[in-house]
């Protein structure tokens, strides 16, 4: 347990934020109300009462989650936060003693309620980073938000890589609910649950909103059919596009889509002299064709000729990181600020993309995004969050906020080694017409707070 819980220090303070996890972890960045340092159950009892709970079988039997609080083992990280960590090390364990191989159970569920005030009228941010062995799935207010798989993540070092994930839209100013699911296979079926400054106030933890347009297309009922939202807007080229794949009519949202696609269409409309620094696309999706490995999205620079052939091309495989499997559901992002390309459809999708590249200047020029899921992944929904700044802000600030911290740095990091967008580029802080290192260096050295806080 020492050696692990320096290890996931020592890695999140190499790379921020992605960490290291022998067993499972998660941590949440965020304000709550304050917790007990322990209960009269054992000193290694998170708080009783506002702290997390756990059960074995998520109806009933709540008792404080097993874990050390304060955690003596793991290091601050001033990498993520100045203030350092504050662990709670948490599983589902009924005592006494303490968890060892064999304990049940097998599946486990923790939960924890989070009161929310707003911050100069809007509801707060609030970030999770999430790991898991094996597996585990995170709800905000009956709604999922997100899941982790160990088998999608490993690092080569064989250590688990953290996830972020935004509980943000699911989330409401007030009283709020988040739950989790998660299930070891191994030899250990206990759950490991790292919270750093859970009780901290939200101006020490939380990531600043950014100014962004949110286009939602669908009504995440998680591929409930029927319903009025599953008609996607489409504009003619998605028609056109549809038109010449296939004899079979095109699907909605939420319909299987064996060998047939479904199409949709984001606006997008910034303010006036902004200038998009990034965007990305959240697909929620089943795949449900026979064959899904070459499964593929067409968009605007897409073209499908009279025959049905289709060129420039994303592939499923080069944006999850691995083929896809039938009957599996994931949460596709597709960063546009560094899309992987393929020139043309391929039976069989091998090696890597033919080049990657930016897409903010299309979404700049044409207005719009045009989303054509082909031949066998079922769409629930799909989300377009457009982040952009202005030609008055200060030199990195990538969102427009008033401030150049960390919120810019990752806007940066979704688009490394690809080409600006043009010379007046506001990531581009060297300008060398391309988005690099330097250009990470340059706005690091010019941050508002000690180490970009």
């Amino acid at each position: 347990m020492n050696t692990f819980s320096r290890t996931i220090a020592l890695a999140c303070a190499r790379c921020g934020y992605y960490g290291a996890a022998a067993l499972a972890a998660a941590s949440l960045l965020m304000a709550a109300p304050s917790a007990d340092a322990a209960s009269s159950r054992t000193d290694l009892l998170s708080g009783a009462g506002n702290g997390w709970l756990a059960s074995s079988n998520g109806v009933n039997g709540w008792i404080p989650a097993y874990g050390p609080y304060p955690n003596p083992h793991t290091m601050p990280n001033p990498f993520l936060n100045a203030l350092g960590i504050h662990a709670k090390l948490m599983w589902y364990w009924p005592g006494p003693g303490v968890p060892e191989a064999g304990s049940p159970p097998s599946t486990a569920y923790f939960r924890h309620q989070l009161h929310l005030e707003p911050e100069n009228g809007m509801k707060p941010q609030i970030v999770a980073l999430v790991a898991a062995d094996d597996e585990m799935t995170l709800t905000v207010n009956g709604i999922p938000v997100g899941t982790y798989q160990l088998s999608a993540h490993m690092m080569p070092n064989g250590q688990p890589a953290a996830v972020a994930i935004d509980m943000t839209p699911a989330l409401r100013l007030g009283d709020n609910q988040i739950d989790i699911r998660a299930t070891d296979n191994g030899v250990y079926h206990w759950v490991f649950f790292d919270s750093y400054n859970i009780n901290a106030s939200p101006e020490q933890v939380l990531v600043q909103r950014a100014p962004a347009q949110i286009s939602l297309v669908g009504d995440k009922d998680d591929f409930h059919p029927g319903d009025l939202a599953d008609t996607a807007p489409r504009s003619q080229h998605v028609l056109d596009m549809l038109g010449k794949l296939a004899a079979e009519p095109a699907v909605d949202l939420d319909q299987p889509a064996h060998n047939r696609s479904v199409g949709l269409t984001h606006e997008v409309s910034v303010p006036e002299g902004a200038i998009i620094t990034s965007a990305t696309v959240k697909l929620h999706i089943k795949m449900t064709g026979a064959v899904v490995d070459n499964d593929i999205i067409l968009f605007n620079q897409s073209n499908v000729s009279d025959e049905g052939q289709a060129s420039r091309v994303i592939a499923l495989h080069d944006v999850l990181g691995f083929p896809p499997q039938a009957g599996a559901i994931y949460d596709l992002i597709w960063n546009l600020a560094k899309t992987p390309l393929r020139n043309v459809a391929s039976p069989i999708v091998t090696g890597q993309p033919d080049q990657v590249v930016s897409l903010l200047p299309m979404l700049v020029s044409d207005q719009r995004l045009d989303v054509l899921a082909t031949d066998g992944t079922m769409v629930d929904y799909s989300e377009l969050s457009v982040t952009y700044t202005s030609v008055s802000a200060a030199p990195g600030d990538l969102n427009n906020d008033g401030a150049v911290d960390r919120a810019d740095v990752n806007i940066l990091l979704l688009g490394l080694n690809t080409l600006a967008s043009g010379p007046n580029d506001p990531r581009d802080l060297d300008r060398d017409g391309r988005i690099t290192a330097l250009d990470v260096r340059k706005l690091v050295a010019n941050c508002s707070h000690p180490l970009c806080n």
